[in-house]
């Protein structure tokens, strides 16, 4: 039921025809190729009505050795232009894939975080994967389909040339082409929009699916991910058939054109031979014409096919470019004299879905240069709160600001530097640990500064006895890596950035008790004097807070200090009771 939401709420979206042409303005084609693959295609169509010449005197008997030999040297010079053709598009639509694909991949870095989600990480995937392939053909087919109109119309005059009457009674059967036209782009655009859909739908399913096969044999779900997984290999199935059965409809109705014709050369070129109005060869001659005519229109057909069905595969990609996008430098510069500033929220209120808010209304303060814990219910605010401070996300309403700085009217780029985020699982990326812990700091870092940042995350001891150290590679994912060393490879990775303003979430989740106080100790000490703002469920950490916000259903229900909460908020008494720190809380109410 998901996946068929997803693929009907995609294709409700529009894509205007003026947007699909207007995608090729937002990058460098490389005109000049396409150009010369022109320019040999008029030289082609040249070639092939001299080489006609030469067939008509061969099926005459001519049998000349300059007939031969220009025949020969004809079809030749055709191969090779051809070669030459084939290697300038090539070229030339990889070229005009690479960009757009650059291209698509800087609008996928730059949508807003909310736009991602509700496009699934899967979609964009098949977006940048398979859709924009098709971006090369319309450049190709525009240039391919001025070549071939060429060819259409020099082999017409040719045709006219050779039997004016019969060649106008081929005028007759223009209705009939431009019919199929219509109906074979038509079914063309329906074709390819349900085969790219069902392509997604199944990419989307499998990368999701595949990535999380070990909680699928945890929870023994082989045989019903079976049953889902079919389900989305049968709609690419009948997509495919429905595909088939349309280019078997289009070959059907192009060669009941090209019947029809040859039954009308047969029919008239018959009646002109027995009045004496076309020699005995008539027929044949004029159908090696006519053979060129339906050639070149053929290819005609063939490129308004391209066209329509790329605008059916592009559909997606033409959407999410025209749609939202993030400029991580719009905005102002935070003051140079700023410095660790108090982070001030002004009646905040904000929900991923509308009409559905995480938070309401909430004004608080995060005092700067203290470590600030925030607590409170799953569902009650707190991760909402830590990505709304980096501008993640924009409040639906209120504002945040950073001592006097509006956190929306600075550049989000600029606004994230500031801090330093982790969380309870935090992604490695393919490469080396050296490489994951660097990740993020730009220019060069010294071996030192590495070293010092594994060491405040406890990491070092265990990287070093790794075989390759700092170089070992950690697969991709970190997957060559236990839970509890990417976290140590991740808490490193944001100490070398040192962030004025450091942010974790559950950041101890996947470490043991002992590491956990660890690193915690270390790393307070480290941002001595600097911001922290810690959300945890372990209330011995939170109690060596010095100030600690609870949360309740997305309000503020208390802050303060330990002891003052332990008068003034039922809610943290109840927490430390519930983790057996009810005593501390006791002796200091007492």
């Amino acid at each position: 039921m998901k996946r068929s939401g997803q693929t009907e709420g995609r294709a409700r979206e529009k894509f205007s025809f003026r947007s699909y042409i207007s995608f090729y303005t937002r990058f460098p084609i490389p005109w000049w190729l396409f150009l010369i693959s022109l320019l040999l295609g008029l030289v082609n169509t040249e070639v092939v009505l001299a080489a006609s010449k030469y067939v008509i005197q061969i099926n005459k008997g001519e049998l000349y050795n300059g007939v031969i030999i220009g025949y020969a040297l004809m079809t030749v010079l055709t191969s090779a232009i051809s070669m030459g053709i084939n290697i300038c598009d090539e070229y030339g639509t990889q070229k005009v894939t690479y960009r757009a694909r650059k291209l698509l991949w800087r609008k996928i870095l730059h949508l807003p975080m909310g736009e991602v989600e509700r496009r699934q990480p899967s979609s964009l995937i098949s977006g940048v994967v398979n859709d924009i392939t098709q971006a090369s053909q319309v450049i190709h087919t525009i240039f391919a389909t001025v070549s071939s109109v060429y060819g259409f119309a020099r082999c017409c005059v040719e045709m006219a040339k050779f039997n004016a009457r019969l060649s106008a009674y081929m005028l007759l059967l223009v209705p009939l082409a431009v019919g199929v036209f219509a109906l074979v782009g038509r079914l063309q655009y329906r074709m390819m929009l349900r085969r790219y859909e069902s392509l997604n739908t199944m990419t989307e399913f499998f990368s999701e699916h595949i990535s999380a096969v070990k909680h699928v044999k945890a929870q023994a779900m082989e045989e019903l991910e079976m049953e889902e997984g079919l389900r989305a290999i049968d709609e690419r199935y009948k997509a495919d058939l429905y595909y088939a059965f349309m280019e078997v409809l289009q070959i059907f109705s192009n060669t009941l054109y090209t019947t029809i014709g040859s039954v009308a050369i047969a029919i008239f070129g018959s009646d002109m031979i027995r009045k004496g109005q076309m020699p005995d060869t008539g027929i044949n001659d004029f159908t090696t014409y006519k053979g060129k005519v339906d050639q070149y229109q053929a290819e005609i057909l063939t490129h308004y096919q391209s066209l329509k069905g790329t605008q059916g595969a592009m559909q997606y990609v033409g959407v999410l470019l025209g749609g939202p996008e993030e400029d991580p430098e719009a905005g102002f510069e935070l003051p140079e004299n700023q410095g660790n500033a108090d982070i001030v929220l002004e009646r905040v209120s904000f929900g991923y879905i509308p009409q559905q808010p995480v938070l309401h209304d909430l004004s608080l303060t995060i005092p700067a240069g203290k470590v600030t814990a925030i607590i409170g219910s799953n569902g009650s605010g707190k991760s909402t709160l830590l990505k709304l401070l980096q501008g993640i996300y924009q409040p639906d309403s209120g504002r945040i600001r950073l001592g006097a700085a509006a956190a929306d009217e600075v550049k989000p780029a600029r606004l994230r530097r500031q801090f330093g985020y982790i969380l309870q699982h935090n992604p490695l990326f393919s490469g080396s640990i050296r490489d994951n812990i660097t990740y993020g700091v730009s220019g060069t870092v010294e071996d030192e500064a590495v070293f010092q940042a594994a060491r405040l995350a406890d990491a070092d001891g265990f990287i070093r006895e790794l075989p390759q150290g700092y170089d070992t590679d950690v697969g991709v994912g970190g997957s060559l890596l236990s839970g509890g060393q990417r976290q140590r490879v991740a808490i490193a990775r944001t100490l070398l950035t040192d962030p004025r303003y450091l942010l974790m979430d559950e950041a101890g989740a996947s470490l043991d008790h002992k590491s956990d106080m660890t690193i915690f100790r270390t790393v307070r000490e480290h941002m001595k004097g600097r911001t922290v703002v810690v959300v945890a469920h372990d209330m011995r950490s939170v109690m060596d807070a010095d100030y600690i916000i609870v949360l309740a259903c997305g309000s503020l229900e208390a802050a303060g200090t330990h002891d003052e909460l332990l008068r003034t908020s039922p809610t943290y008494r109840n927490y430390l009771e519930l983790q057996g720190c009810a005593l501390a809380g006791e002796e200091a109410v007492r």
